[in-house]
């Protein structure tokens, strides 16, 4: 992360904040390539016939529907690959041509991803409180629109709100990492039911990465430069 002059904040206090979100992104992107992976498998053995004689419920839900599972986690393999890859700025700034590739790889799959999991929040089964159903639409609406206005801003060369639309779309899929971490490794082994623990993450992940993306967009934002009274009016 190449962190430039004339920011919001201090350039120590960014590079201390960019060295621990980037660990915790790189975690976050291997849950989703993993889980991605898991789900994956799961559904290409549905579609072969092989569903395992004991499944529960949370996992029948991706073997009962597999067409949009595959379409989700195989865009989430190349979404957690691909998709830290365009906020590492040296990357960005010494191969712009690497960059401008895998952006055109990344972004219809981001965008199939959102759309999956608007699909699949519709016809899977919820569980706890109703409106977990709304919270996963409202997440998907938004990643599929960041996503898609990140591609008209680039179209037009708006490099500044192309950047920051891409960090709000990836931001709403890391959502889903943190989601699945606090459910599995954190709420239950406190003794948490699942519906509980479920109605906690769904309230609660979106809001924290899309809080954090939002941070960041405003730490590196540009200081504005007060021109003086005097040069003002000549």
């Amino acid at each position: 992360m190449i962190i430039r002059d004339n920011l919001n904040l201090p350039k120590n206090v960014l590079k201390v904040i960019a060295t621990l979100g980037w660990a915790i992104l790189v975690y976050l992107a291997w849950v989703v390539l993993v889980d991605s992976w898991e789900r994956s498998y799961f559904a290409i053995g549905a579609l072969a016939g092989q569903i395992p004689a004991e499944i529960n419920p949370f996992i029948d839900r991706y073997t009962a529907h597999p067409v949009q599972t595959l379409l989700h986690t195989g865009a989430g393999l190349v979404f957690a690959v691909l998709g830290p890859m365009q906020f590492m700025s040296p990357v960005r700034d010494k191969f712009p041509k690497i960059h401008r590739i895998s952006g055109r790889i990344f972004l219809p799959f981001a965008i199939a991803s959102g759309v999956a999991a608007l699909l699949m929040g519709l016809s899977f089964p919820v569980w706890g409180k109703g409106w977990n159903q709304v919270i996963t639409t409202v997440a998907a609406v938004f990643m599929v629109f960041a996503f898609v206005k990140a591609f008209l801003h680039i179209r037009k060369r708006e490099i500044l709100f192309h950047r920051r639309w891409m960090m709000r779309g990836f931001a709403i899929g890391m959502g889903v990492a943190l989601f699945r971490v606090f459910l599995e490794d954190v709420l239950q082994p406190m003794g948490l039911s699942f519906n509980d623990s479920w109605n906690i993450v769904m309230a609660g992940c979106f809001p924290v990465t899309l809080a954090a993306a939002e941070f960041w967009i405003w730490a590196t934002k540009p200081k504005k430069k007060m021109i003086p009274a005097i040069q003002a009016t000549g």
